[in-house]
């Protein structure tokens, strides 16, 4: 009988060769590393924090983790449950509490980076074997340089121009900027275990972290195919095994645990119930964003101009310059390291034009506010791939610092530290101006001009979160203004909305229960995705609008607008411009006075204080109610104010020349 011959193994490399990573509990350098990698970026965020409420989604989180309830889809449970603890902090107001959550943990996100950023280096570039000592004299030092560029790349993604903006706000972000650089050091981890129990611990962990991610923003589902790729490539043996897959599986459901809260959440009808996900219906239309599902086919044209978009915003977040330094890092892993170059493929890939081409935001739209908008939108789903980029460029000055030593070896690592510092510097000195938000009060401002024009138990529609949800935060967290109901028109199109209304302020539903249960009838095909007559349900809509404002107004309400109200809503009414918001008055009702100096308009006319996106967008606002106000104080012959009017309009309108045009030659007209 012929023997078998035994299977072939691979033998590995001899023990001499296998790199011995050193133990960083013995090292202070290491804590060193982490510590200023904090430092750098708690400093840089706090030095900037906002002090209170901004504009976008601010003012409604903080609402939401204030009272345990629930925000706009996808829920958000993590961030609202760590808000709520945060919320407790005897620091400040409410708000800077939570904008200070968003920088602390961006900063931790920060940390995770520096020590990934380490890992790889001790994987990527490993001494040889004969190399002497590092305590010998000669010996280059390798782990101090390694801990240098790692500092370096920890603070590059710190300062990058949109996770510092978003991580000094009340946003999501920061919690998913810590989740990205927590699973990238994991992932290192993981890829560097021999043994095979250590190399299923790091896996669940992994596999629970995507899953905790997943209950912050869906975005992060790019994870799963991303190191699913990875796996693949460094142990497929490993991630092919059933029971492996079952355990990675269990992990990541518990890891969405926090989902749960959302439906617990809904029952108590909180202050803030969107989507109102008690049921399951409405449930799995939250965590699936149903509200927001575009049917917008994505074309090649619209792909070309949002690759060109996401172009601009990665020159934005650094100086062009620094990118090759990440070339130079993606080098580095193709020549040391396959598994890293492939994962870092995969990770880019999934982090610019697969999320760009499934976000699809038009941002080639003819309108150029929408356009703006759109890329404003979409810039903050781009930050994964920027943290990347950041630790590519950690490797990159560490290969670069390399190349040095083997020229000029006594100054090696004085030309690590150098660029560990200069870089965050240069940086720091770039986008701190852009992005400081110590004084930023617009939206705070905004919210108390309104609330101080309104009069008692007054209406007022907003149809834009900027204008919606900075109310939330003052009336729903600092309790200011509770006879004001305010109401969101486009949120009036769905149900859940008009049911919460109903939980909320049955009085006032009560008085327009008709055109509203008739409006719920017509919206309903809609909502369950069955056959639906759109102009029907528009009809039904408005007529549902115009009955909350002659409702309000036949009890002798005051009735604002934050815009100018749509075709067909309010036709009936003279609407007055104040300096705030439209005011619908009755044919031949007096004008309303206004102190121009009783408002707050801080901020818009220093140079010291930058204005951002919102902050411009509310500066027009202001300036284009005080230009309509005066072409209506010059129509009844008011000339004196229709004049004090146009000046103020032509400072808020400073940057729109065809708007100055106008105001000027009413000036003139004037004189």
């Amino acid at each position: 009988m012929k023997r078998k011959k035994p299977p072939v193994t691979s033998p590995g490399p001899p023990p001499s060769t296998v790199p011995a990573y050193p133990d960083h509990r013995r090292d202070p350098w290491f804590y060193a590393m982490l510590a200023l990698t904090f430092l750098f970026s708690m400093t840089i965020y706090l030095l900037t924090l906002a002090p209170t409420v901004t504009f976008e989604d601010s003012g409604e989180f903080i609402a939401a983790a204030y009272h345990l309830g629930v925000p706009h889809q996808p829920g958000y449970p993590l961030f609202t449950l760590l808000g709520r603890v945060f919320s407790l902090l005897p620091l400040g107001e409410v708000a800077y509490r939570l904008n200070l959550m968003s920088a602390m943990l961006a900063s931790l996100g920060a940390v995770c980076i520096s020590w990934t950023v380490l890992l790889l280096i001790e994987e990527i570039f490993p001494p040889a074997p004969a190399s002497p000592p590092p305590t010998s004299p000669g010996a280059p030092r390798l782990p101090l340089a390694a801990y240098a560029a790692a500092l370096a790349a920890g603070i590059l993604m710190a300062s990058a121009f949109e996770n510092w903006e978003q991580s000094i706000i009340t946003e999501v972000y920061g919690l998913n900027t810590f989740f990205v650089g927590a699973i990238l050091l994991l992932t290192a981890y993981w890829h560097r275990q021999t043994a095979p129990e250590e190399r299923m611990r790091y896996f669940v962990l992994i596999c629970y972290a995507i899953g905790l991610t997943l209950s912050n923003h869906t975005t992060s589902l790019m994870f799963i195919p991303v190191l699913f790729g990875f796996g693949l490539i460094a142990d497929r043996a490993f991630f092919l095994r059933l029971r492996h897959i079952l355990l990675g599986l269990g992990a990541l459901l518990a890891g969405l645990l926090p989902y749960l809260y959302l439906p617990l959440a809904s029952r108590r009808d909180p202050l803030m119930d969107w989507g109102n996900p008690e049921t399951l219906t409405n449930f799995l239309r939250t965590v699936a964003r149903h509200q927001y599902n575009l049917d917008d086919p994505q074309t090649l044209a619209k792909f070309s101009a949002q690759i060109g978009a996401y172009g601009d915003l990665l020159l934005s977040q650094w100086f062009p310059a620094f990118l090759l330094l990440a070339l130079l890092g993606l080098g580095a892993l193709w020549r040391r390291q396959r598994h890293y170059f492939w994962l870092s493929l995969l990770f880019l890939a999934f982090a610019m034009p697969i999320t760009t081409y499934m976000t699809n935001f038009d941002v080639s739209a003819a309108d150029p506010f929408v356009a703006a908008e759109h890329r404003a939108l979409v810039s903050v789903f781009y930050i994964p791939s920027y943290i990347y980029l950041a630790l590519l460029m950690g490797i990159g000055i560490y290969a670069l610092a390399q190349w040095h030593w083997r020229r000029r070896p006594r100054y090696w690592i004085e030309a690590v530290a150098l660029l560990a510092v200069l870089l965050p510097a240069a940086l720091a000195y770039r986008n701190y101006q852009q992005v400081d938000k110590s004084r930023y009060y617009f939206a705070r401002d905004y919210v108390e001009n309104l609330f101080r024009v309104a009069e008692p138990n007054a209406l007022v529609w907003a149809n834009w979160d900027p204008y919606y949800f900075p109310t939330n935060y003052i009336q729903l967290v600092e309790g200011q203004r509770p006879d004001v109901l305010v109401l969101d028109q486009q949120l009036l199109r769905r149900s859940w909305y008009i049911r919460w209304l109903r939980d909320h302020h049955p009085e006032f539903m009560e008085k327009v229960a008709g055109p509203v249960d008739e409006f719920l009838e017509a919206v309903a095909p809609f909502e369950n995705r069955q056959p639906f007559d759109g102009n029907f349900i528009q009809m039904r809509y408005i007529a549902m609008i115009n009955a909350m404002i002659d409702a309000a107004m036949g009890e002798g309400r005051a009735v604002y607008f934050t815009y100018p109200p749509p075709p067909g809503v309010a036709a009936r009414y003279f609407r007055e411009p104040l300096p705030v918001a439209w005011e619908l008055k009755q044919p031949g009702e007096p004008l309303t006075p206004v102190t121009l100096t009783d408002l707050k308009f801080r901020g818009f006319f220093r140079q010291d204080i930058p204005l951002d996106r919102m902050a411009k967008v509310f500066r027009n606002y202001y300036g284009g109610l005080m230009f309509n106000r005066a072409i209506m104080l010059e129509k009844i012959g008011d000339k004196v104010e229709a004049k004090r009017y146009y000046l103020e309009a032509r400072k808020f309108l400073s940057d729109q020349p065809r708007m100055r045009q106008q105001i000027d030659a009413a000036l003139e007209r004037l004189e």
